[in-house]
């Protein structure tokens, strides 16, 4: 439910959370369609989701800059310090725009929790196809690696004792 501003700083307020809000829900979209281009592993769309999620993060900085001073402005218009300022501390300062101020907070931390989670699967994933390959590189490069055959299908000798030349 929306509930209508008293103050135009709450107004504004609500307008910088509400892009948040929306944010949100796109970073989520996007961390899902990363999540399935690493499952898929086509490298075009790995890197498409990788640089559409850059992209929103730096969305994120810009609006999270925008929120804090709209939140500073307004605790100074309801006589409260502004460094740290609290969406809690705002709506018990603002009992007219408190219920607004809490649901759009509930809202936003339920949201976070669910870009968090999907950050987290995203990077267990990478995880663990970071540990497949590296152990397929340790079989590929090891001296007793299996033989290879060449365009004409003779067998090829290992180079350097593995199939493929480990360096660095």
């Amino acid at each position: 439910m929306t509930y209508p501003p008293s103050s135009p700083s709450a107004a504004e307020l609500l307008d910088h959370l509400t892009e948040e809000e929306c944010l949100l829900r796109e970073m989520l979209d996007g961390l899902l369609r990363l999540n399935a281009a690493l499952r898929s592993g086509a490298p075009a769309a790995i890197a498409a989701a990788t640089e559409h999620t850059d992209l929103l993060a730096a969305s994120a900085a810009e609006r999270a800059e925008a929120r804090r001073a709209a939140a500073e402005r307004l605790a100074r218009a309801a006589g409260l310090p502004p460094e740290g300022v609290t969406l809690a501390a705002l709506a018990a300062a603002l009992p007219d725009d408190a219920d607004a101020l809490y649901a759009v907070r509930d809202r936003l931390s339920a949201q976070t929790a669910e870009v968090r989670a999907a950050e987290r699967r995203n990077a267990n994933l990478v995880r663990h196809l970071r540990s497949y390959f590296s152990g397929v590189l340790a079989v590929l490069t090891a001296a007793d690696a299996p033989t290879r055959y060449g365009p004409t299908g003779a067998n090829l000798a290992p180079a350097l004792g593995g199939s493929l030349q480990a360096r660095g």
